[in-house]
Formats: C-alpha cells, sequence, structure tokens
C-alpha cells in the first residue's frame, strides 16, 4: 500500500492494495509506481516473515 491507502487501512476506512492472497513462498510483489510502500501481512494464522530483497528491474 501507499501511504494514503496505509492510512485508510490503520484508521479502519475503505483502502485499495496490490498483493492477494498467497499459499506458497516466495512470492514477487511488483509495485505499479515509484513510491514508498508499506507491506501489510494480515493472516488469521501464525505467519513467519522474512527479509525481503529488493530488485529494481
Amino acid at each position: 500500500m501507499d501511504s494514503e491507502e496505509y492510512q485508510a487501512y490503520l484508521d479502519e476506512e475503505e483502502y485499495q492494495y496490490h498483493g492477494g492472497f498467497y499459499d506458497v513462498s516466495p512470492i514477487v510483489l511488483r509495485v505499479p509506481y515509484d513510491d514508498y510502500w508499506y507491506l501489510v501481512v494480515d493472516s488469521y494464522d501464525r505467519v513467519k516473515v522474512s527479509v525481503a530483497q529488493l530488485f529494481d528491474d
């Protein structure tokens, strides 16, 4: 999420995001434009998140 959508998420308002549900690992997420992005992992079960690798295409 970009900063505006992330703030809406925190405020429990409507928000848009890029990505979706994944049940495999690793995953590749591509952002639609240059900006600061927030990665939100929202799960009902335990989730292990490791350091992400950033690539510049």
